[in-house]
């Protein structure tokens, strides 16, 4: 089997050399078909490929810089070998290729597609592919676009082989009528001139035996190529350099053609000079082309033909004598790419390149060089290259040209071009000899750079040294170089260092900076200078130094790195300055902020006490009254009671204006976000301030756009805060009339709902010229307004901080005497839920058929009473704890659904009970529900509740319905702990 593949690869490659296409130039047919393949099969490469006995050759290919690669790596050796279409998708991904140079390396093959060149008896000879640098996947229509592409390449080979034939027959012909005409003419020769003949014939050919030994001895030992060939081209004879040559034995040569042996790329070439040579019938000529040895290597030939002419003109046979020159072909092919390398490089070269002969007449000049003297190619040959010089430079330039050369052999010096405009350039230009075989000057070379530029920089770079020279001695500030070495040493110090550190500049120079900063101060500043200074890293630094005097400074150091030509670190420069009173003034400034911030600390504990201190009878006064309230008094009995809960509420607003105040100063106030009942909000809000206009007869009216969402997302308390400061002083100045509350819908913007507020009055008004007043804080509109309607003067101001937390911002008009209009605009997003009055409602009939448990932890008995009865009136029965120690001892029990936690409270305060709540074994006491009950809201309280472990937090004196508010929330979590502990 092996063997019969041997054979079958034999005959494939007798056919494929029979085509006579291998390393034949490229052709337009072949490469149209190859553009037309990558662009059906969208690829940036395609080619032809025929596979020769260890390669892989290109007749024609796009997007390839090679004509050839080893058969080994070849894709279409693979092709050929299974005689059918075959596509890789991704050769990453395919065992076969992932390894292949032709896909780790250029062109890096991720996708190959290739049809086999099939002859028409069978025969696969190369393939016409497709391939790519990225995966890909080549549909139906594209594959037999491929298919008819490669039918029509083995199509146009085939032709051209069947071409080939013809004329060869053609010749074949031709010659045979000339045999036929030989023969004619011979056949006319008398018998008696043959006879007559014969002996002078046999005598002849004695001799020539004798010669034509002698002439093969000679041939045979001759270190050319001899060989003779027959009229039609036919190998007759070969000496041995010939066989060793071509690698063919004489058997072997004499059954060829001589063209066989002549390179495909020549073929067309030689056959039409030996037709011009028979044509014009010139007996010897001379012929260099490549020979095609049976290695198939490629060798030069220098060849000399004798061509022996019949009488009618016919060539009777052919000799030749050749010589292998392909070294010196391939000498002169080194020196003639020598030769184009050196105009390249010189024609496209940044730096100017002539040459002159020994006279110094320019012979040849680069465009670089022409551009840089201001002339074209033709006038600066000969004189007009030396003309362009300056006329001062020109004469030292060539005085030292031949004695400097002599020396060193090596010619350089700066002169400057004048061009035809009168610009100036300057250039270095380089001379050095061309001597000849025999050591004698023939001529010079040069290159020309133009130094222009490098000539202003280093005039610029000396006029900014002047000029650093001149900054660094009248600076005040102190200047200073250091080498970069271990000890930082100085190289210059400004003279301002007189007056800084009180020394000669003299005194410093090669002295180490450490030496004169404090010891407190001296190793920070070394660690600094070595990890950071030292390997290029600009730094600020302070540190204090002692000066001459002894007297010790605050110093302000900035460095920065320079270095050398190759970017080498060489030292770094310092400016310092003097900071001790910049560093005073800032110690007197901490000193401030620290008595400033004892002092807000004392403030704020001043207010959290206060607020506890007043918060504390207010919640009781409160708390009770809400009770009687809720005991249905007489009607006497009644306004007494609303009128003592009007009071108590008054007082509380302007406790909680102060508080406010001192959370917007601190800027801790912060927004909640929560679904609630805007219409219910507005409604109790419009109710609660109706009570107050009624001891003033004033007529409160409401308008509500029922276009409005009926729940909205934000934070309800401090819009009713808003609503309420706003309509709460149009009621205080306003006698008589009416306050009218409105709200409504202003439409839809980025999916939030725009709803405007206004509040309008018929009170006493406000001038123009104070209307911003009313916003600042303890301000109001005059003296007289404080003193007779009372009052912080925060109110509008808080309003109008709350406002901006809510991106919003109040409007008002007014007219003195006849009232005011205030209107503001919020953004919502719809809110999801029920109201708070249906909710409040559905939690007390839901607590009273829990059986809830709580225990109730507060010191004071008046609040202890309130609580436990609003507790009781909801149906929730409760234990008292007079302080923490009591509480943590009653919650052992494990049967309390929830704790009201006081904070401040004697013996153990609400903070430490509940940690050691938290930290009993079980469950329970890790789950159950705590909520602090306290009268001080300072800023941070929330916080430092739930960080003790509390769930949520209200404070005293409380609204009713917001404690019950709280616990209901608590609720589910409640029943099902207990199921869990039950």
């Amino acid at each position: 089997m092996k063997q019969y593949q041997i054979e079958l690869e034999e005959e494939r490659m007798k056919v494929l050399r029979s085509f006579h296409i291998l390393d034949t130039d490229p052709e337009k047919d072949f490469d149209e078909i190859v553009e037309l393949a990558s662009v059906i099969c969208e690829t940036s490469i395609s080619a032809i490929s025929l596979v020769d006995s260890d390669r892989q050759w290109f007749k024609a290919s796009k997007g390839l810089i090679v004509r050839e690669t080893p058969r080994d790596i070849a894709f279409c050796e693979r092709v050929i070998r299974q005689g059918d279409f075959m596509m890789v998708n991704d050769t990453l991904l395919d065992n076969r290729f992932k390894e292949n140079p032709l896909v780790t390396g250029v062109p890096h093959i991720r996708f190959y597609a290739g049809m086999p060149l099939t002859t028409s008896e069978g025969f696969n000879l190369g393939t016409l592919c497709v391939v790519d640098s990225k995966p890909k996947q080549l549909s139906e229509s594209q594959i037999f676009a491929l298919r008819i592409l490669a039918k029509q390449v083995m199509r146009q080979l085939e032709l051209r082989a069947t071409v080939e034939k013809m004329e060869d027959q053609k010749h074949s012909l031709m010659q045979s009528n000339r045999n036929l005409y030989e023969l004619n003419q011979n056949l006319t020769t008398s018998e008696e001139e043959i006879r007559s003949n014969l002996e002078q014939i046999s005598s002849l050919q004695a001799n020539l035996e004798i010669r034509e030994s002698q002439y093969r001895g000679l041939i045979e030992n001759a270190s050319d190529l001899i060989y003779e060939l027959d009229y039609l081209g036919r190998f007759t004879f070969v000496n041995p350099v010939m066989e060793h040559v071509a690698g063919y034995n004489k058997g072997e040569l004499l059954h060829k053609n001589y063209w066989e042996l002549v390179h495909p790329q020549h073929q067309e070439h030689v056959v039409e000079f030996y037709k011009q040579q028979r044509k014009s019938r010139t007996e010897n000529t001379y012929l260099e082309f490549r020979m095609l040895t049976r290695s198939g290597q490629s060798v030069w030939i220098g060849q000399n033909v004798s061509m022996l002419f019949l009488e009618n003109g016919y060539v009777h046979k052919v000799t030749a004598i050749s010589r292998d020159i392909t070294e010196l072909k391939r000498a002169e092919l080194n020196l003639e790419n020598s030769e184009k390398r050196f105009r390249l490089l010189s024609e496209n070269s940044p730096v100017g390149v002539f040459e002159t002969d020994v006279n110094g007449k320019c012979t040849y000049i680069n465009k670089r060089c022409c551009r840089m003297a201001g002339l074209t190619e033709q006038e600066a040959l000969g004189d007009g290259l030396a003309a362009a010089i300056h006329s001062e430079d020109r004469y030292s330039y060539f005085s030292q040209w031949r004695e400097t050369l002599s020396e060193i052999g090596e010619y350089a010096k700066e002169i400057r071009f004048v061009n035809k405009a009168g610009e100036t350039s300057w250039v270095i230009n380089r001379v050095v000899q061309i001597t000849g075989d025999n050591g004698q000057i023939v001529g010079y070379m040069g290159t020309t750079d133009d130094i222009t530029e490098l000539k202003n920089v280093h005039r610029q770079l000396s006029q900014r040294e002047e000029l650093y020279r001149l900054l660094s001695t009248n600076s005040k500030d102190l200047i200073t170089l250091f080498k970069a070495d271990t000890n930082a040493t100085r190289i210059f110090v400004s003279p301002s260092v007189r007056t800084i550190l009180g020394y000669e500049p003299d005194e410093l120079i090669g002295e180490s900076p450490f030496d004169l900063i404090v010891d407190e101060d001296r190793e920070r500043v070394r660690e600094i200078t070595h990890t950071k200074t030292l390997h290029g890293e600009s730094t600020t630094l302070e540190f204090r130094v002692r000066r001459k005097n002894g007297a010790i400074i605050w110093m302000e150091s900035n460095s920065n790195p320079y270095f050398d030509i190759d970017g080498n670190m060489i030292g770094f420069q310092t400016s310092a300055r003097d900071i001790t009173k910049r560093k005073e003034f800032e110690e007197s400034l901490r000193e401030s902020k620290e008595r400033a911030e004892e002092a807000t600390q004392a403030k704020s504990q001043f207010l959290s006490m206060m607020s506890h201190e007043i918060r504390t009878p207010m919640n009781a006064i409160i708390g009770l009254t809400n009770l009687l309230l809720q005991e249905k008094p007489r009607t006497d009995q009644r306004e007494s009671l609303e009128l003592l809960k009007f009071s108590g509420d008054n007082l509380l607003t302007i406790i909680n204006d102060i508080l406010d105040f001192s959370k917007i100063e601190a800027g801790k106030i912060a927004l909640e976000s929560a679904d609630f009942d805007l219409h219910e909000l507005v409604s109790n809000t419009k109710n609660m301030l109706e009570h107050r206009a009624k001891e003033k007869s004033i007529d409160v009216r409401f308008r509500y756009d029922e276009k409005l969402p009926r729940m909205v997302k934000g934070d309800q308390v401090r819009l009713a805060q808003v609503i309420t400061n706003i309509a709460g002083n149009a009621i205080k100045f306003t006698e008589s009339g009416y306050v009218e509350l409105s709200v409504e819908y202003k439409g839809e913007v980025s999916g939030k709902h725009i709803v405007q507020f206004g509040v309008k009055d018929t009170g006493i008004g406000i001038e123009a010229s104070k209307i911003e007043s009313i916003f600042e804080r303890f301000s109001q509109a005059d003296n007289d307004t404080t003193r007779k309607f009372g009052g912080t003067g925060l109110g509008l101001s808080i309003t109008k901080s709350l406002l901006g937390l809510m991106d919003s911002s109040i409007q008002v008009t007014s007219v003195l005497g006849q009232g005011s209009n205030f209107s503001f605009e919020v953004a919502f997003e719809e809110g999801v839920g029920t109201s708070r009055t249906d909710s409040t409602r559905l939690d007390v009939i839901s607590l009273a058929d829990r059986s809830l448990r709580v225990l109730l932890v507060e010191d004071n008995r008046v609040n202890q009473i309130v609580a436990s009865n609003f507790l009781k009136g909801w149906g929730i029965a409760a234990d008292i704890a007079n302080n923490g120690k009591e509480a943590v001892e009653m919650i052992r029990e494990g049967t309390y659904n929830l704790i009201l936690m006081d904070v401040q409270m004697p013996v153990m305060d609400g903070y430490e009970a509940t940690q050691r709540i938290r930290s009993m074994e079980g469950e329970y006491f890790k789950e159950i529900p705590i909520i602090a009950l306290t009268a001080s809201a300072m800023l941070g309280m929330r916080d430092k509740v739930m960080e003790v472990g509390m769930n949520d937090f209200i404070a005293k004196p409380f609204v009713p319905a917001d404690l019950l508010a709280k616990i209901s929330t608590f609720v589910d979590g409640i029943d099902k702990r207990m199921a869990r502990v039950g």
